[in-house]
């Protein structure tokens, strides 16, 4: 599942905000950027949880295991692809597309695979020529 569109052709790709020429790109990412505050959010609920175990009734510990467990899913599966262009120094990346991440990751390996193939497939023209000199 992905929020908001991805489409690789043979020399652009497009999101749901911008497009890039694979020519252009130089830094293709996914990262799980959530998944460190829901570490830290899952083990607080279950030490939380632990430690009041004594006095919680047993659907307070059912709801406190769910939104912990609840976290580490959702920091393991949430991740976010980043496009990162020569022409974008000094601006602020907006081509990031959420989803899940394992999605991400096959559409990045799509991507880069074009990139490749662009730079190798790059035509040159000759430089122009100063004819009756």
């Amino acid at each position: 599942m992905i929020f908001g569109t991805i489409t690789v052709t043979d020399d652009v790709v497009s999101t749901h905000r911008n497009s890039y020429l694979l020519g252009s790109l130089t830094v293709v990412s996914v990262r799980r950027p959530i998944l460190i505050p829901s570490l830290i959010i899952g083990a607080s609920g279950a030490a939380w949880g632990l430690a009041f175990s004594d006095l919680l009734f047993l659907s307070e510990m059912i709801a406190t295991g769910i939104v912990s467990a609840g976290a580490l899913f959702l920091g393991v599966q949430c991740g976010q692809l980043q496009l990162v262009s020569r022409d974008l120094k000094n601006t602020e990346l907006s081509s990031a597309v959420w989803g899940q991440y394992h999605d991400l990751h096959q559409h990045r390996h799509a991507i880069v695979e074009g990139v490749r193939k662009s730079k190798t497939h790059q035509t040159t023209y000759p430089a122009p020529t100063v004819e009756g000199l």
